[in-house]
């Protein structure tokens, strides 16, 4: 099994490549997103506004993860509860994930831990302008979540922006693909698929 670490700031396009790499590998690919080992909201961090932080690396339970990426590694199933998450309500459900050729870590956070340096084959790296990335959060959480304009852009100030400059930025220039997602993301994703066939062969 090869890992592919995918990531991105928010509103970067990642679920867009991820559902291109589905498409291309259907079951040669595993999935494991990053929004679905969340620990619990009480136990997140507050800003000083007492504002419920979602954009650290903490917020992740990383042991977890790393633990069903070493099982799938082994060969091994792992059985995993999924998360939608709105402003008022999480549904889960549980799913099982097979081991297959690759592996997808998605999530702004895939680097942010030391085990998964060490783990991963490949890094591919979603980019478009802030200003871009900005409005299709406002989009999003305005239509998917039930936020106001005015609320996203306290947590794209306040959250979202230091955790893309402390944590998420740095990685843009060690990644071997960088996937354009301003407008036209097809060549970025083609580009990520051939580099992903070639290292599985090698």
């Amino acid at each position: 099994m090869k890992i592919l670490a995918l990531l991105g700031g928010s509103g970067s396009g990642k679920s867009t490549i991820l559902n291109g790499l589905r498409e291309h590998f259907s079951a040669r690919a595993a999935v494991l997103t990053l929004d679905n080992y969340h620990r619990p909201k009480s136990e997140l961090p507050v800003d000083e506004n007492g504002e419920t932080n979602f954009d650290l690396p903490e917020v992740i339970n990383d042991a977890d993860l790393v633990r069903d990426i070493d099982q799938l590694r082994a060969g091994k199933p792992i059985q995993l509860d999924t998360y939608t998450y709105n402003r008022d309500v999480m549904q889960s459900e549980q799913i099982t994930i097979a081991p297959a050729e690759w592996l997808v870590v998605e999530g702004l956070f895939a680097m942010a831990y030391t085990a998964m340096e060490e783990r991963i084959d490949l890094l591919g790296y979603i980019d478009a302008p802030v200003e871009i990335r900005l409005q299709r959060r406002i989009a999003r959480d305005g239509s998917e979540r039930g936020y106001t304009e005015d609320e996203v852009r306290y947590q794209w100030q306040n959250h979202v922006r230091p955790a893309d400059i402390a944590h998420i930025e740095p990685w843009k220039d060690r990644a071997d693909v960088v996937v354009d997602n301003t407008h036209h993301w097809q060549d970025g994703l083609q580009a990520l698929i051939a580099q992903m066939e070639e290292a599985y062969t090698n």
